[in-house]
């Protein structure tokens, strides 16, 4: 997962704006997934890698910037 090239690509199509709504909707799907142990985000070996994603929408909802 590359959460930047898709917000950037996002961004491109959409519109700052939109993308930054995408974002927000986004994380809130990933803490659920995170933390329901049925759904293989809350695996070891993807957990990581959802929490990072995480980071990145949360990030960008929050500031509304792509690199930091």
């Amino acid at each position: 997962m590359n959460e930047r090239l898709r917000l950037k690509t996002l961004c491109s199509r959409d519109g700052i704006k939109t993308t930054r709504e995408w974002a927000k909707a986004t994380a809130i799907a990933y803490r659920l997934y995170i933390s329901d142990s049925n759904h293989y985000a809350s695996q070891p070996d993807w957990r990581p890698l959802f929490d990072k994603s995480l980071r990145e929408l949360t990030m960008f909802a929050d500031t509304w910037v792509l690199d930091s």
